[in-house]
């Protein structure tokens, strides 16, 4: 048996650097989008080109009784799945003043971000604790949220509230699972250049560069959280319960 993934929304941006990152390590990969597409396509022949075993599993996470669904094709495919990253995501339906945010624009945020990967991940643990393990493979689950978990946003609350909620979870489920030995992380990427946050990089560049807005004078990459979430699932931090690793270049960093 192999370490095994399933990672959703791994299509591009965040999920393509996380997928691409594992497979560098020896992990098999299920790739996941909405739909199938090219970028789906694109990014499971360049994981396939690290050597190891990556498919497509197109289905869309909101779509809650679609869970075990796509479990079952990523575990026929590549064998029993050891690993789970939460990574699908969305924003806001518009970014708005606070006393403007529409209750579509809410409910829209909080069952991505927040409902289904709550329901995924519970979907994931009971696969995972109802069969026997390998003693020398590692299990984990790793959310990842956003530092707008805890950085309030005043022109997207809706999403800022999701993202706690999804961080909450975390710390829940990493209490339930320790004990069966599944580790369960919280990685919170800070600015991060993806199709997401390209209408506002010009204003994040100009902050960063002359604001001070991150101690490293440069926006992230999706390979930055692949790095670190890599690290996470293979066990290399043995002794963490529900830790939030932050990828934010020193975004969250109280200063005087």
């Amino acid at each position: 048996m192999r370490q095994a993934a399933f990672i959703t929304g791994s299509s591009r941006g965040i999920g393509r650097g996380i997928a691409l990152a594992l497979a560098a390590k020896g992990f098999d990969v299920a790739i996941n989008g909405r739909a199938a597409s090219h970028a789906l396509d694109r990014t499971v022949a360049d994981a396939k080109a690290a050597g190891v075993r990556a498919v497509a599993v197109p289905g869309d996470v909101s779509d809650l009784g679609a869970h075990a669904a796509m479990l079952e094709q990523a575990e026929t495919e590549l064998g029993p799945l050891t690993t789970l990253v939460n990574n699908a995501g969305v924003g806001p339906l518009q970014r708005a003043d606070l006393l403007d945010t529409t209750e579509a624009s809410y409910d829209h945020c909080l069952l991505v971000n927040a409902k289904a990967a709550y329901f995924l991940m519970q979907a994931f643990a009971r696969r995972l604790l109802s069969r026997s393990r390998d003693r020398a493979l590692h299990y984990s689950i790793v959310m990842v949220s956003s530092v707008s978990a805890e950085a309030a946003s005043i022109d997207r609350g809706d999403y800022c509230v999701s993202k706690a909620a999804a961080a909450m979870a975390t710390k829940a489920f990493a209490a339930r699972l320790a004990p069966d030995g599944v580790q369960v992380f919280d990685v919170q990427p800070g600015i991060i250049e993806t199709d997401m946050s390209l209408p506002a990089m010009p204003d994040y560049r100009r902050r960063i560069e002359h604001q001070g807005l991150t101690l490293i004078k440069r926006a992230g990459q999706p390979a930055d959280v692949g790095a670190v979430v890599a690290s996470a699932v293979s066990g290399g931090l043995p002794y963490l319960v529900g830790q939030v690793l932050r990828v934010d270049g020193g975004l969250g960093l109280l200063r005087l």
